[in-house]
């Protein structure tokens, strides 16, 4: 799952507790479900300090911007609930300047395109890197332990995960995958999900199959499924996804292995079901500032989300004089079109939203 910004301000307010009350081991069970139980209650009481607070405010800007306003019609109340994030997000950075997630998201929202944006995070990358060695090489007392080895270092993987995403946003593909490299170094079991930005970036600079392959063989940890459901299966690893199997589809289309294509797109129908009005409108789906949003595994805003963040590998080819662009050979595949049928929609033109290009 992707970063849950409510959960880990409850994780980060829980080990705070622990560490005024004294409470060690921290696997205390009464302690951490008091905890838990203060905080759905109300938030406020668990927390005392300006770095508490700080993270707070990050949460709730979250809920606002990532999960609230891109899915208000009226946009008045839209751009309220988002001046509303700013002021949050600026006051976090007042409380706690180390707040690295408030200033990125901050950074986000006032850019004037992606590029800038993109300018933005490879410049203060460093500074990101230096305060996260400093928090660890100072973490001296069991409760500075913990934080650094997890919570600690989650701004420092959404920073990367947010320039991975976004450098393939602006066709930078070898930024991108090298970002997310990066990030499954640092924390390779992937809380944060780079690992579907690296192989669209592998896909767009032209991987082929086995490729795609060998860096999931490469980065096993990252496709484990979640450690509770681990001893369920005898093969203990995620079935493949619709970023996988996008990327597998546009690394056969590149091959003009249309009878590859098809395999794979077959696959994805089966993987979503209902999939063929996604497939055909291939909607944007709105960006989350914090990190990735949350979405159901498995569910039609999974494969919503996945088609939107593979934008530059379905707009191949768009422009060209036949329209050979590998969104149009998915829409108008039989596949799809027999599905659509089937459910007696209505089927327009296929319309997707442009976004800027650029260099690998």
């Amino acid at each position: 799952m992707a970063f849950d910004p409510i959960q880990e301000d409850c994780l980060r307010l829980t080990l705070e507790t622990l560490r005024r009350e004294h409470i060690y081991p921290l696997e205390n069970e009464a302690v951490v479900q008091r905890c838990m139980d203060a905080y759905h209650s109300d938030p406020a009481q668990l927390i005392v300090h300006d770095r508490d607070r700080s993270f707070h405010l990050v949460a709730a800007a979250t809920e606002a911007v990532d999960y609230r306003a891109p899915f208000i019609a009226d946009d008045a109340e839209a751009e309220r609930v988002t001046v509303q994030a700013e002021h949050q997000l600026q006051e976090a950075c007042e409380l706690d300047p180390g707040n690295w997630d408030a200033k990125r998201m901050l950074a986000a929202l006032s850019a004037a395109s992606n590029d800038e944006y993109v300018a933005y995070l490879i410049e203060h990358r460093p500074e990101v890197e230096r305060d996260l060695a400093r928090m660890r090489a100072e973490a001296t007392d069991p409760y500075d332990r913990e934080f650094a080895l997890d919570l600690g270092q989650r701004p420092y993987l959404r920073w990367l995960g947010a320039l991975a995403s976004h450098a393939l946003i602006a066709g930078k593909y070898r930024l991108a995958l090298t970002c997310a490299e990066d990030c499954l170094k640092a924390a390779p079991d992937d809380p944060g999900e780079v690992r579907h930005t690296a192989e669209l970036a592998l896909a767009k600079l032209e991987a082929t199959r086995e490729e795609l392959a060998q860096f999931r063989r490469t980065h096993a940890a990252a496709y484990l499924p979640p450690i509770p459901f681990r001893r369920r299966q005898a093969k203990p690893e995620r079935t493949l996804d619709a970023w996988s199997i996008i990327a597998e589809l546009a690394c056969a289309y590149h091959d003009l292995d249309f009878a590859g294509a098809t395999r794979s797109l077959r696959t994805l129908m089966k993987t979503y079901p209902r999939s063929a009005q996604p497939l055909y409108y291939q909607a944007e789906f709105p960006e989350g500032v914090f990190a990735r949003v949350h979405v159901l595994p498995g569910s039609e805003d999974e494969l919503i989300l996945a088609l939107s963040e593979a934008t530059p590998l379905l707009q191949e080819g768009l422009g060209a004089p036949d329209n050979a662009s590998l969104a149009t050979w998915v829409a108008t595949h039989p596949l799809v079109q027999e599905e659509l049928s089937s459910l007696d929609v209505p089927t327009p033109g296929v319309v997707r939203r442009g976004r800027p290009g650029g260099d690998n």
